[in-house]
């Protein structure tokens, strides 16, 4: 068993070398080199250089800089350069300019002498300040340019990540809102129903025990999805057939209710309980004397569901206004949901009545 432990141990920095990003890193600093020591090649050709000295030259150059690269990210995290007070920070990457030339000089040519000795050959420097001093120059062009492009990243991952919490926490702020007022529509549809019964008690005792074992039966089957936004589509049909049940024991016999359904459609996802306030605003209002047909008709329109809500009461008599519970509710549901993307209108019906027509996306 340790053993196995200490060979897992041992195998962790290879792991780590191994990891996704690092051999494309690898790889793209090499073709780097390859690419800038195949210019020198070219603009040596008519010398008597072997060819395989300014690829040496440049991929040695281009390695120890690459290599250095994560260093300077560390620099730059612990030195931000946005952060005070900017003295600090400027003496600071001087002093770490200096030591990646310094670094970068001293690496690259180990590097050559040690590949022209393995070539037998010797990889000479006749005044190696001047040489260092040359290679200053190119290194404080680089070090910045590094250094900025680090900076840049991470200002780029920065706001990406704050663009990202921004989403999640308005997405998570939107299934609140949905949530709060989703749940609005059971004490309101409860109240009314309550309203209902007690009417009905004065008139037919039994008539009112049934409606309270269908009132039971609703809040059963709405508490069971309490805790979602959307259901499918043939749950919120089985609420709708219970309620209007319950409603036609409060008018029994004078109220009618149909019920029309494109087939295929029962696994559709659709808001919990979005119907429902229509249906129970056209009951109170549109069939406000207990007489009547009012009918349910859901069909698939391209890559929307269409929903009418049709009676043949009262009418309108004015353009519907959005300050009651259930249409206030549908309204900002809809719109929270599907922002831009729905319809909700009113319509007279000929000969009479109203037309309720409800239109969101839903997948096919």
């Amino acid at each position: 068993m340790d053993s196995l432990a200490h060979e897992a141990r041992a195998r962790l920095p290879l792991s780590r070398w191994l990891r996704p990003g690092w051999p494309l890193y690898i790889a793209l600093t090499l073709l780097f080199g390859f690419y800038q020591g195949l210019n020198q090649v070219v603009g040596m050709r008519a010398t008597h250089v072997m060819p395989w000295k300014p690829f040496l030259w440049e991929l040695s150059s281009v390695v120890v800089i690459v290599a250095l690269i994560p260093l300077i990210v560390r620099v730059e995290s612990h030195f931000r350069l946005d952060a005070r007070p900017r003295g600090r920070i400027v003496a600071a990457h001087i002093v770490t300019a200096l030591l990646f030339s310094a670094v970068h000089t001293t690496g690259m040519v180990w590097i050559r002498k040690l590949v022209y000795a393995l070539a037998g050959e010797s990889y000479d420097i006749d005044d190696l300040w001047l040489t260092w001093f040359y290679e200053l120059q190119k290194d404080a062009i680089t070090y910045l340019i590094i250094l900025l492009g680090v900076f840049a990243v991470r200002e780029f991952n920065v706001r990406r990540a704050g663009e990202l919490r921004a989403r999640t926490l308005a997405a998570d702020l939107s299934d609140a809102r949905l949530r709060h007022l989703t749940a609005q529509v059971d004490p309101h549809f409860l109240f009314n129903a309550l309203n209902a019964i007690s009417n009905r008690m004065r008139e037919d005792v039994d008539a009112a025990d049934r409606m309270i074992t269908r009132l039971g039966d609703l809040l059963r089957a709405a508490y069971d999805t309490d805790d979602q936004v959307l259901v499918p589509l043939d749950r919120e049909l089985e609420w709708l057939r219970g309620y209007a049940a319950m409603m036609s024991e409060r008018y029994r016999g004078q109220l009618a209710f149909e019920l029309d359904v494109e087939p295929g459609l029962e696994d559709s996802n659709v808001p919990r309980l979005l119907l429902q306030p229509i249906v129970e605003n056209a009951f109170r209002h549109g069939l406000a004397q207990g007489r009547g047909t009012l009918w349910v008709k859901i069909r698939r329109d391209g890559e929307a569901l269409l929903c009418e809500i049709a009676d043949d009461g009262v009418g309108l008599t004015g353009v519907p206004e959005m300050r009651g519970t259930g249409l206030s509710n549908v309204s900002r549901r809809l719109e929270l949901l599907f922002p831009g993307r729905h319809e909700l209108s009113f319509a007279p019906r000929e000969p009479r009545g109203t037309l309720v027509t409800i239109r969101f996306p839903v997948p096919r």
